[in-house]
């Protein structure tokens, strides 16, 4: 019994520890049976020694479990990028060679602007290099114009290009391989017409020349190379029914006599781009091929190329394929639009091309950071524009040492003067380009008794309302004239006296223009819409169907004097407008709108005035853009915002309709639960000041969506950026984008704190959840899809939210879950918000 009771203890210590104490064991063996029976001498005098053995252990355990978290922590550092998503398998540093290989036979998109960068990006991160390689191998489709704007785009995108290199430079190796597998027997030559080829392909059913000997695959061979062999082609034998028919004896060369744009007539057959890539990329050196992922069922065929020719095999790696919403990106369907007139040319602004993007003001390290966010996935889906603008903003205007001059100007048919009573004469004063960065430098601003200001904000102020004149005072409206009788109202002039005493806190803020002839630059804005009305075209139907005829408003201004200072392609901010690159200075200055990504429309753009002119209540208008907008969608398409109206439609068309009581109102329908909420881990990317709340962050919050989300908090006061920057966080997801001091807010980070709110931590969530996974609750189990939180119902379904005497993060009793374990809180039995 010693004999076991102290083994017990030497092997469990560290329990024996937790659980009990030496007077413990002393009480349990004076008051055992073994003490009346006499043992009582035996125990105590092996206790001493138990005891200081267990000391003894306890002291070694200690030690171990320190080292054990200095591991723990060695690892967690060393595997700190284990969630970056932007990696290569296989991969070593110094030795990685990618390639990007566009064919140059169109203007380059946004699609192939992702390929180049990939491939690029990850060539640099591994310390690598990438190769720049044409895919002529198709001599009809070939163009020089294309070629160069390619180029051009390549070298926009920040790739460099130190050597231009071309599949055809490999035409002779390739002509070798093409014979040696002739006279190898692993390939053929086919004149089977070539709709049948198709067909047995499909059906996997063997070409009648499967089994031609090796002389006669030669003759016909040297028959397709002297240009005597219209309608052959050159076939690899794989296998005529294997169940990938992308294996099923593909074609490798094709005799094709039309002049090469580099080699012209020397060559009469060319090679197909699955036979060439495997051999090129194994010469040229590339590690790692990469390529979208509708080339995965090619993936074995160009393995099986590289095996059947002995030659080293690169890895493959897939990634998505890149689809915009609202977006076409096929050369034919583009070509209509340029044919029919809609849009001015290959680089038109509402392009999805390269050149269209940059001319739109698309900074090109926001499209970086967002390829880089999409990482390696192979995922195919729709990403939104809105997630690119979102970052091209933060790009153009940073929260500090931003060099995006401001500027104002006020529409010229749509401005309302204003005389102001106790105003000096006109004369000028120095400002600031920009508030938060005075290494801008100053300009010139006109003050004066007559104002412009626009009337769109005008019709939203009262006759005798105090209002705030920006960069001025407060001024005190009277004597408004207004025109009533038509479909909206007009305001025509006003008067008013300078109160530069008054209050603003609570007043209207306005952006105006001094009415002086030396204040009025000509500048013509330009806002654009989506080409289609689609969300997801169907890649079948006719583009005919979608094309939206109203896509470009202009507004023709009057800008401040200091706007004759900005060129050609210089990005300012317009106050309360928005952000604006110079497309022209000639004849006069022709800016276009950068987009944001905000759902909500300003008020002073040339859609929402347009819209309130025809008669139409903002809610309307809004209503009339998401009609517009989905036509042609289908379910998965549709924002919750429009199913939610879908259903309330049909609903409303039904009405009348006789119904079963049981249908029109459901027993035990269910309440919102712990289900309804959309609770995700995140980590935040950037964090940074918001540009008009001191007490405010934005931060960037990659949610595993491809871009990370904008997230607006109160955290300032209780924590500092650097804590909080790189922090896995449980962000609410599912809560309407809701815009807070100018600024969309699309989630909110989940904190504990108790009532009186004097103290204020962020969710712990353990350090193995991975990002983008949703925290679910037991109990209750996650739909496959999660709606909007109805506004009404936001605060009921989150007050059930808290912390126990534990730390666990929970709702009611369903705690918070990850697949690396709860979600806790150092502040226990408080509210979660």
């Amino acid at each position: 019994f010693l004999y076991f009771i102290e083994g017990w203890v030497r092997g469990e210590a560290k329990i024996l520890k937790r659980v009990l104490t030496r007077a413990v064991w002393r009480g349990v063996v004076a008051g055992s049976t073994f003490h009346q029976a006499g043992f009582v001498s035996i125990m105590s005098s092996n206790l001493d020694k138990l005891e200081k053995e267990l000391v003894q252990e306890e002291k070694r355990l200690t030690v171990l479990e320190g080292e054990k978290k200095k591991t723990k922590t060695k690892e967690v550092k060393e595997n700190k990028s284990d969630d970056d998503k932007f990696v290569l398998q296989n991969a070593e540093e110094g030795k990685v060679v990618t390639r990007f290989p566009p064919e140059a036979s169109g203007f380059m998109h946004i699609g192939h602007a992702k390929a180049a960068l990939t491939n690029f990006l990850l060539s640099e991160k591994y310390k690598g290099r990438m190769v720049f390689r044409f895919d002529d191998t198709n001599p009809k489709k070939e163009d020089a114009d294309y070629e160069k704007a390619i180029v051009e785009d390549t070298i926009a995108l920040g790739v460099p290009i130190s050597k231009l290199t071309y599949t055809s430079d490999r035409f002779d190796d390739m002509l070798e391989f093409m014979e040696r597998m002739l006279k190898e027997g692993t390939a053929y030559v086919d004149d089977t017409p070539k709709e049948v080829i198709q067909k047995e392909r499909m059906d996997g059913i063997a070409s009648r020349r499967r089994d031609n000997t090796v002389e006669e695959n030669l003759a016909m061979w040297e028959k397709m190379k002297s240009g005597n062999g219209e309608g052959l082609v050159t076939r690899a034998k794989m296998s005529y029914d294997n169940p990938n028919k992308c294996l099923r004896d593909p074609v490798l060369y094709r005799a094709v006599d039309h002049p090469h744009i580099r080699t012209g007539d020397k060559y009469k057959v060319y090679p197909t781009y699955d036979f060439a890539c495997p051999i090129v990329d194994s010469l040229d050196g590339v590690t790692h091929a990469l390529r979208t992922s509708e080339y995965n069922d090619r993936n074995p065929q160009y393995h099986w190329i590289c095996d059947a020719l002995q030659l080293r095999k690169p890895h493959i790696e897939d990634f998505s394929r890149l689809n915009m919403e609202f977006t076409v990106m096929s050369k034919r369907k583009l070509t209509m639009f340029v044919d029919e007139g809609m849009v001015e040319g290959w680089d038109d602004p509402r392009f999805p091309t390269v050149k269209g993007l940059l001319r739109r003001g698309l900074n090109v390290d926001a499209l970086k950071k967002f390829i880089i966010g999409q990482g390696m996935s192979r995922a195919n889906n729709f990403q939104e524009w809105g997630l690119i603008w979102n970052l091209n903003r933060n790009e153009i205007d940073p929260n500090e040492n931003s060099t995006c001059r401001r500027y104002t100007c006020v529409a010229q048919d749509a401005c309302v003067p204003i005389e102001i009573e106790g105003a000096p004469d006109f004369h000028e004063k120095e400002k600031l380009l920009h508030k938060k960065n005075e290494a801008l430098g100053m300009k010139k601003f006109w003050y004066g008794p007559k104002v412009l200001v626009e009337e769109e904000d005008m019709v939203l102020c009262k006759d005798t309302e105090e209002i705030t004149l920006m960069d001025w005072g407060n001024i005190i409206l009277s004597g408004v004239e207004r025109k009533t009788d038509g479909p909206a109202e007009k305001v025509l002039s006003a008067k008013a006296k300078l109160n530069l005493e008054g209050d603003f806190k609570k007043t209207k803020k306005l952006t105006w223009l001094a009415d002086c002839p030396e204040n009025k630059v000509v500048v013509e804005l330009q806002e654009f819409e989506h080409l289609i009305t689609a969300v997801k075209p169907d890649p079948e139907g006719d583009i005919k169907d979608i094309m939206n005829p109203d896509t470009k408003g202009v507004t023709m201004c009057w800008g401040e004097a200091a706007v004759k200072d900005i060129k050609k392609g210089d990005i300012v901010q317009f106050e309360r407008r928005g952000y604006f690159i110079c497309d022209k200075v000639v004849p006069h200055h022709v800016m276009l709108l950068i987009p944001e990504g905000k759902v909500k429309i300003n008020h002073l753009s040339y859609w929402a005035r347009k819209g309130r002119l025809a008669g139409a209540k903002p809610d309307e208008k809004k209503a009339e853009k998401k009609k517009e907008e989905g036509k042609a969608k289908d379910e998965r398409g549709m924002s919750l915002e429009e199913k939610r109206a879908k259903k309330k439609a049909l609903k409303e068309q039904s009405k009348g309709e006789a119904k079963p009581a049981a249908a029109a109102a459901p027993a035990g329908k269910k309440d919102l639960d712990a289900s309804s909420l959309d609770i995700r881990v995140g980590k935040i990317v950037e964090i940074g000041d918001h540009p008009n709340a001191d007490s405010l962050f934005v931060e960037k919050i990659d949610l595993g969506e491809g871009a990370p989300r904008t997230v607006v908090s109160g955290l300032k006061n209780f924590y500092k950026a650097e804590e909080l920057n790189g922090k896995l966080v449980a962000v609410l997801c599912n809560l309407k984008p809701q815009a807070m001091r100018d600024v969309e807010s699309c989630g909110m980070v989940l904190c504990a704190s108790p009532a009186d709110k004097n103290t204020v931590k962020v969710l712990d969530v353990p350090a193995g959840a991975k990002i983008g996974e949703r925290i679910t609750f037991p109990g209750y189990p996650a739909p496959a899809t999660i709606d909007e939180i109805p506004k009404k119902k936001k605060d009921a379904l989150l007050e059930p939210l808290n912390t126990d005497e534990h730390g666990n993060a929970r709702w009611t009793g369903a705690v918070f879950t990850t697949t690396a374990g709860p979600v806790t809180s150092v502040l226990k039995s408080v509210l979660v918000r």
